[in-house]
């Protein structure tokens, strides 16, 4: 009789056992749904990023964007200062920075600024190296080399080595290295160069496109997509009758039509005009006209987008 007992509590308590795991493991399901809803409705209520204004970004199109992805060079010291040169000793660097429009010529040119007095031996040797690179930055070829063996530079005296760079689009490593009469190395520098063509490309965006209420300002980006750099000089309105385009009067009664053009834009930038719509301008088609000037060959050009005003 003992022994039947025995038995059925020990089922008793298997049994038992076996339904407080499963009362657990249901209980940590529910908790894990519960997290993942709240998670989830905490992650809907998570405001989003509001919208940029209109044509805040100033560059449209970034020229510079395949130099930023390459293995960074030692830039120069800030005002060209050696640390370990004599005093009024400077490194700079000549020729265009970073984009070039076309074939140029850059380089590094050292500089003795000090006042004169007799200068002390440098032993320097100076190594410039011009490397043409592939897209993704490895080294395609050596496009040249130069080598200056500098015992001394007088004072307000310079010297300098450049290498000439064909119009044809590329990217190229320029650094210059230099050794004491040792072979000790002092300092390397260097920048990369992206030559690009001369492309003259511009466009023209509007904030609204329709509904334009009379008396306010109506917003445009004008946009230099190409190389060459623009300059916008200003704004025109025009209304539609149906048949022909008539000129829109923008008086000195409602002055200033407007907003002042500040910059010349270059490669890929865009700048933001306001142009003010007359209070009494009466509902239909318009047409907003922005002229510009190429600023290297004072080339003219013209855009236009069309909105309509309440």
């Amino acid at each position: 009789m003992n022994r039947r007992r025995r038995g059925n509590l020990r089922r008793e308590r298997s049994a038992r056992a076996r339904l407080g795991d499963g009362a657990i493991a249901l209980l940590a399901t529910v908790a894990l749904i519960a997290f993942g809803a709240t998670a989830a409705g905490a992650a809907k209520k998570q405001p989003s990023a509001a919208p940029a204004p209109f044509c805040s970004h100033t560059v449209i199109d970034d020229y510079r964007a395949p130099l930023e992805k390459l293995q960074p060079i030692p830039a120069l010291p800030e005002g060209g200062v050696l640390p370990f040169a004599p005093a009024g000793t400077t490194l700079g660097a000549t020729g265009p920075q970073g984009l070039l429009v076309g074939g140029s010529s850059i380089g590094f040119r050292l500089t003795n600024s000090a006042p004169t007095t007799p200068t002390r031996p440098l032993n320097w040797t100076v190594l410039e190296r011009l490397i043409r690179l592939t897209e993704n930055g490895r080294r395609l070829h050596p496009s040249g080399l130069k080598r200056i063996n500098l015992k001394q530079l007088p004072a307000g005296k310079h010297r300098g080595l450049t290498f000439p760079l064909p119009s044809t689009p590329a990217l190229y490593s320029l650094e210059v290295t230099i050794q004491n009469h040792r072979g000790r190395l002092l300092a390397r520098y260097g920048e990369y160069v992206r030559v690009v063509e001369r492309v003259v490309n511009v466009g023209i965006t509007l904030a609204a496109y329709d509904n334009v209420v009379p008396g306010s300002y109506l917003e445009s980006c004008f946009e230099n997509h190409g190389s060459a750099s623009v300059t916008p000089t200003g704004t025109s309105l025009e209304r539609y009758d149906g048949t022909t385009w008539h000129p829109v009067i923008v008086g000195p009664r409602y002055s200033p039509a407007q907003t002042t053009i500040q910059r010349t834009l270059g490669p890929g930038e865009g700048e933001r005009i306001g142009t003010l719509i007359p209070p009494n301008a009466k509902p239909g088609l318009y047409k907003l006209t922005a002229t510009g000037t190429v600023l290297d060959s004072s080339e003219p050009v013209t855009l236009s987008a069309e909105f309509g005003v309440l």
